[in-house]
């Protein structure tokens, strides 16, 4: 361990990446951002976003997932004075030995430059529209019923509606829970428990649990939750909070005394599941064919963006994909920047 050198409003260590990269066990766990230090061996416990998704980088350099997770910086380094122990030697690389610096320079540089161009910025209109466009067909699966009757055929259509309004309602929530439409992230949190304990019946927490680890280490054996799933996976996330129980419930209530007049209860049951299961094909189909036929390993410490193209690919861009996959045919760039403001990127760089 290197010497202490004195800093502002007290005596800060010196630290190699050697010192670093020790710290990651369950006793202590260090990471580093921007050269800076931190000890979030207790801290990790009370993380917003979970112990988890911030331990996968114990003994690592966090600063690019850092910068990709959070949108509201000045007010997470208030939070984090406290957990600052020091700093890297002034003879220690801003990038860990490990790894490709120039990648990791170029690429932050190139962050930076889309973020001047101002090409990360969202389209709130888009995100209203998609929004009223799920409505508009929840509403069709249920007029359809009422005005043609329960036989096969109006049931079979309500069913493919209702499967359209889940699957693209997923992929709505998915950007407010990145965080990705509002610049305050309680208005994004808001909407996202609305869109996702309303509209889909799941809770919003658990989404954020496992969803935030699979961006943190895709793809990465004991780390992303995506190749790890277990058959009580609900149990062994986040425990569901009040909130998102009374989200959920009003899900449920309302499907069932929306449909349960018009078909019955053993007919809304039936409508229930069919639904279900056209919806899981579809997302199963969507977020699959961009990850898994990619590499799988343990996690081996690459570079941010090294590791996100090794885990993730791109689908062929049109209109019909856009809307099918709710924007996740671009999964690079969605993956190695995970920010608001997507589609314009997409957009500028496939004209």
């Amino acid at each position: 361990m290197a010497d202490k050198a004195a800093a502002a409003g007290g005596e800060l260590q010196y630290f190699t990446w050697e010192d670093v990269q020790k710290r990651n066990t369950r006793d202590e766990r260090w990471l580093v951002i921007h050269r800076k230090v931190y000890d979030i061996t207790r801290f990790c416990y009370k993380h917003p976003g979970g112990p988890r998704v911030i331990s996968h980088y114990a003994g690592q350099d966090a600063t690019d997932p850092y910068t990709a997770f959070h949108i509201d910086k000045e007010l997470v380094q208030k939070h984090m004075k406290c957990l600052l122990i020091g700093e890297l030697a002034p003879g220690q690389p801003c990038v860990e030995p490990s790894k490709n610096a120039a990648m990791v320079e170029d690429f932050r540089a190139l962050r930076s430059t889309v973020e001047q161009m101002g090409l990360l910025k969202p389209n709130k209109l888009f995100f209203v529209g998609v929004l009223l466009h799920i409505l508009l067909l929840d509403a069709l699966a249920w007029l359809n019923l009422y005005f043609l009757g329960s036989s096969l055929i109006p049931f079979l259509i309500t069913a493919l509606l209702l499967g359209t309004v889940q699957a693209q309602a997923g992929w709505l929530q998915h950007d407010f829970g990145h965080l990705s439409v509002f610049s305050k992230s309680k208005w994004n949190h808001l909407v996202h428990k609305f869109v996702i304990g309303q509209l889909k019946g799941a809770p919003a927490s658990w989404w954020n649990h496992l969803h935030f680890q699979h961006h943190a280490k895709p793809n990465c054996f004991r780390k992303d939750p995506d190749i790890n799933m277990h058959p009580l996976f609900f149990a062994l996330g986040k425990k569901l909070s009040v909130e998102d129980l009374a989200w959920m419930i009003t899900f449920y209530v309302r499907f069932f005394m929306t449909y349960i007049p018009l078909i019955g209860v053993s007919g809304t049951i039936s409508l229930f599941m069919l639904v279900r299961f056209l919806e899981s094909n579809w997302f199963v189909w969507v977020t699959q064919m961009n990850h898994i036929p990619m590499h799988i390993d343990y996690d081996d410490n690459k570079e941010w963006l090294s590791g996100q193209l090794q885990a993730t690919c791109n689908v062929d861009q049109s209109f019909f994909n856009d809307w099918f996959s709710g924007h996740l045919n671009f999964q690079i760039e969605h993956h190695s920047l995970k920010e608001s403001g997507e589609l314009w990127l997409d957009a500028y760089l496939h004209k």
